[in-house]
C-alpha cells in the first residue's frame, strides 16, 4: 500500500486539519443543513482523501449528504485499480462513490501532444454533468495552499494580469454547478498529516514528480525561492491582494452591465458604446471579455491580444465587423452587438 514521502524538514510544521478549522472554512460558502448534498472530486491522492475525511465528519454534523466522484481518464493502466481502491476506502467510513470514465482518453494518450489539458476539461465536464443529472448543486475539489502559490507563479511567468494573478477562487460556477474549494488556506503537508492521523492511505500519482510538467518544475523552483524569502505565505498574501483588486474591478463591470447592456431573447448582448469607451481600459476589457464568454458559452475568456485589438478598434475609423471567441461583433448605431457566430448557430 502506498505511503507518504516524508520530508524531515517539513514534519515539525505539519499539523492535521481539525474539524473545527474545516468547519470555519466552510462558513465562507453559506449555511448548509439537513438535505443538502455535495459531491467531492476524488483522485485518491492525499489531498482529496483528506478532503473526503474532513467533509464526511462535517456532513455528519450538519445532516448533509456527500458522494465521492472519481474520473478514470484511461491514460494510465493503474487507474482502474486505483479507482477500486478509492471505492473501498470511502466505503470503509460510509461514503458512497461513483467512477466516471473518459472514453476518449484511450485515444488521446496516443497523440503527440500532452493530454493534460484535454483530461482536465473532460474531468470537469464529467463531474459537473454527473452533478447536474443527479440534482447536486455543489462539487468540492481539493485545491490547497500549495496549488494556489504554484498557480500564481505559473501565471506570473506567462505575464497574466489581475485576473490571472488572483489565481484560484474559493468558489466559481461551471455549467450551473457550484465549485467549492474549502482547502485553499491549508498547505499540502497538513493534508498529509490529516490522512496520517486517521490511518488513511492514498494513491501516489507518478506524474506528480515528472519534470515534463510545468507545475512539477515550479514546485522545485519554489523551494529555491523560499531560500530567498519568497515563501508560500507571502505569495498567498499577494494573491489575496489581487483577489481584492479583481473584486473591485468586477463590481464596476457589474454596474456597467446593469445600466448599459441589454440581453436579447436570442442570446445576443447589446452594449452602449459611449459609456463603454468612457470606462477605464481595464474595466472596458473585462466588459467585452464577459460578453464574449457569456454569448459563446466558452469557459475561458479570449486571448488578451485579440481582446485588446477589438477594444482599440472601437470608436475609430479602423472599425470593421469581426468574429472573435465564437461571436460576431458589430456596431449598430450607438451600440455594440455581440451575437453567436453564424456558423455556430
Amino acid at each position: 500500500m502506498p505511503s507518504a514521502e516524508k520530508d524531515p524538514r517539513a514534519l515539525p510544521a505539519a499539523k492535521p486539519v481539525s474539524p473545527d478549522a474545516f468547519a470555519r472554512s466552510m462558513e465562507a460558502f453559506g449555511s448548509f443543513g439537513a438535505g443538502d448534498s455535495f459531491a467531492i472530486a476524488v483522485s485518491g491522492g492525499p489531498d482529496s482523501m483528506a478532503l473526503c475525511r474532513l467533509v464526511h465528519t462535517w456532513a455528519e454534523s450538519n445532516g448533509a449528504e456527500v458522494v465521492g466522484l472519481t474520473v478514470d481518464h484511461q491514460l494510465r493502466g493503474e487507474a482502474q485499480a486505483e479507482a477500486r481502491s478509492v471505492n473501498d476506502w470511502l466505503a470503509s467510513f460510509g461514503m458512497s462513490h461513483e467512477v466516471l470514465t473518459w472514453t476518449e482518453g484511450a485515444k488521446i494518450k496516443h497523440l503527440d501532444r500532452s493530454p493534460q489539458a484535454d483530461a482536465r476539461d473532460a474531468r470537469f465536464e464529467l463531474l459537473c454533468g454527473w452533478c447536474q443529472a443527479n440534482g447536486i448543486e455543489a462539487l468540492m475539489t481539493a485545491h490547497h495552499a500549495d496549488d494556489q502559490a504554484e498557480t500564481f507563479l505559473y501565471r506570473l511567468i506567462r505575464g497574466s494580469g489581475v485576473d490571472g494573478l488572483a489565481a484560484i477562487a474559493a468558489e466559481t460556477n461551471r455549467n450551473d454547478v457550484r465549485l467549492l474549494r474549502p482547502l485553499l488556506a491549508f498547505p499540502k503537508i497538513d493534508l498529509v498529516a490529516t490522512c496520517e492521523e486517521v490511518g488513511q492511505v492514498w494513491v501516489n500519482d507518478p506524474s506528480n514528480d515528472h519534470d515534463s510538467f510545468a507545475r512539477v518544475r515550479l514546485r522545485k523552483i519554489m523551494a529555491s525561492l523560499e531560500g530567498e524569502g519568497l515563501e508560500r505565505d507571502r505569495i498567498l498574501k499577494t494573491v489575496s491582494h489581487m483577489q481584492r483588486a479583481k473584486a473591485a474591478i468586477d463590481s464596476v463591470v457589474d454596474a456597467y452591465m446593469e445600466a448599459d447592456s441589454i440581453q436579447s431573447h436570442s442570446g445576443s448582448v447589446h452594449l452602449n458604446l459611449e459609456p463603454l469607451l468612457a470606462l477605464p481600459n481595464e474595466v472596458a476589457l473585462r466588459v467585452l471579455a464577459r460578453c464574449l464568454a457569456q454569448v459563446s458559452g466558452a469557459i475561458y475568456p479570449p486571448r488578451f491580444d485579440s481582446l485588446d485589438g477589438l477594444y482599440q478598434a472601437l470608436g475609430t475609423t479602423r472599425w470593421s465587423d469581426r468574429t472573435l471567441h465564437g461571436c460576431q461583433v458589430r456596431l449598430k448605431g450607438a451600440q455594440i452587438v455581440v451575437a453567436v457566430e453564424e456558423r455556430k448557430r
